[in-house]
């Protein structure tokens, strides 16, 4: 998996607010319902005095960050008269403003639009970003998040009276789980005479699916595509 470069927005404006002692232990999904340079402005002016998220991955797989994860944003928050209506089994179980302990991923896109499906380069961004803010809070507080959809979760399933469509029904969280635990499945490769092959390269990393979890097995690969396989393999 490529590594990517993390571009600070976060300003003075930013919304942020103390963590109350909280170690950060879910990861929350968004979409932007807007563009990428909406959302960093909103984020970033002075007259948003309600909402920030601490991470905005775009359509084109760039991934911005606003909050410092050992900060709390506002982008997941409850008051404790409503946490019962919270489809998150964790919310519930802790009782608290879910901002205290969740970090925030806002993804580019209109759910009327994407229905929550991320393009292929954003789709491989946000696993990275997963990954990475896993890895940071097990450094910084040795507490590991489990992948799952217990701690992996939509923002839907925080507040489904006011977010019913945050990320969206098509958002991946099957394959970005999947790859996370380093297990690539596919829906299209069942019983294909290549599957096994598929499997390992794909465990590797050496080659990826789509976003709508097809790895499309009989597609003619371009130039270009070979050229990428061809350099992973020589680890350039």
């Amino acid at each position: 998996m490529k590594d990517y470069t993390i571009i600070w927005k976060g300003n003075k404006h930013t919304n942020k607010s103390s963590r109350r002692g909280y170690i950060p232990t879910i990861i929350v999904d968004h979409i932007t319902e807007g563009s990428a340079n909406s959302a960093i402005n909103w984020f970033t002016t002075p007259t948003n005095n309600v909402s920030s998220a601490h991470f905005l991955v775009s359509r084109d797989g760039q991934i911005y960050q606003f909050v410092k994860i050992e900060d709390n944003a506002w982008a997941n928050g409850l008051k404790a008269k409503d946490i019962s209506i919270s489809k998150a089994e964790i919310v519930k179980e802790k009782e608290v403003n879910p901002n205290w302990y969740s970090v925030s991923i806002e993804h580019e896109g209109i759910y009327n639009k994407t229905k929550g499906a991320l393009t292929e380069v954003q789709l491989e961004a946000t696993i990275w970003l997963h990954q990475y803010i896993i890895d940071y809070i097990k450094k910084k507080w040795d507490v590991k998040i489990p992948v799952d959809r217990k701690h992996i979760l939509g923002h839907y399933e925080i507040d489904p009276i006011k977010k019913p469509n945050c990320p969206g029904e098509k958002y991946p969280f099957e394959q970005i789980l999947n790859r996370l635990n380093s297990k690539e499945v596919f829906n299209d490769i069942k019983g294909h005479w290549a599957e096994k092959y598929i499997m390992i390269v794909a465990q590797e990393q050496i080659m990826i699916g789509f976003p709508d979890g097809e790895f499309k097995p009989d597609k003619q690969i371009t130039r270009a595509e070979l050229a990428k396989v061809i350099a992973i393999l020589l680890n350039e």
